[in-house]
């Protein structure tokens, strides 16, 4: 019995006959030839690049005056090592000045709020967890810092933003901020500011801004055919 439901089964899976699918004419994938990096400097319009190619590093700094916003060289005397780039493990660090004020790295219940302090540890780690308990990751992950500095006497503001979802550790030592991360691509963003405002503002229009809020979700209830609103309370 189990033999002749079988030789059906064969027999009506071969009444529309399947063609050969033709040969491949290309390969899908080639290997992409790489080509060393021959550029060493590229200015923006506020910004300049500038790369080594070994030991790799780059820094950024501002066109107007100078002032170095990132800077992933080292030497013996620094607390950190240079580029680590492998399959599952991502190392790379930046030099900070010493009156650096680092804002942002969420989302987290950290007692002291935005601000980050020296030698604190920042694990971006998303979980549903409840905002009740202190030192805990929650929801979102936000791996954009804003740096707060004086320079010349005169207040400056610039955003830094690595783009990439896998969990990483962060470590700020005071003069320096160190990303270990178990994966991904490194792909930066600099916002130049250079208010705060500026920062928000740029920053937002990279990875899109608030929707607005209903007014009835502020209170407000009105009529359609009155020009009554009425706020409630409670």
């Amino acid at each position: 019995m189990g033999s002749a439901i079988q030789s059906h089964t064969k027999r009506r899976a071969n009444l529309i006959p399947r063609e050969e699918p033709p040969p491949l004419k290309q390969a899908i994938w080639k290997p992409r030839k790489i080509t060393p990096l021959s550029v060493s400097k590229i200015s923006g319009n506020e910004l300049i690049f500038s790369c080594t190619v070994d030991p790799f590093s780059f820094s950024v700094k501002r066109k107007s005056n100078g002032q170095t916003l990132f800077n992933t060289s080292s030497d013996d005397s620094d607390p950190y090592n240079n580029l680590v780039f492998k399959d599952q493990y991502l190392e790379i660090s930046t030099k900070l000045p010493t009156d650096a004020s680092l804002y942002g790295l969420g989302e987290n219940t950290r007692p002291h709020g935005i601000k980050l302090y020296p030698n604190d540890p920042y694990t971006l780690w998303t979980t549903d967890a409840s905002a009740i308990n202190l030192n805990t990751d929650l929801y979102g992950s936000h791996p954009v810092y804003m740096d707060l500095s004086n320079v010349v006497g005169q207040p400056s503001a610039h955003a830094v933003l690595l783009l990439n979802s896998n969990e990483m550790d962060l470590f700020y030592s005071g003069s320096s901020l160190t990303y270990k991360i178990i994966g991904g691509v490194l792909e930066f963003y600099f916002f130049s500011g250079p208010s705060p405002l500026d920062v928000v503002n740029q920053y937002t229009k990279l990875i899109g801004r608030p929707a607005p809020m209903p007014y009835w979700a502020f209170g407000c209830s009105g009529s359609l055919q009155s020009a009554n609103y009425y706020f409630v309370s409670g």
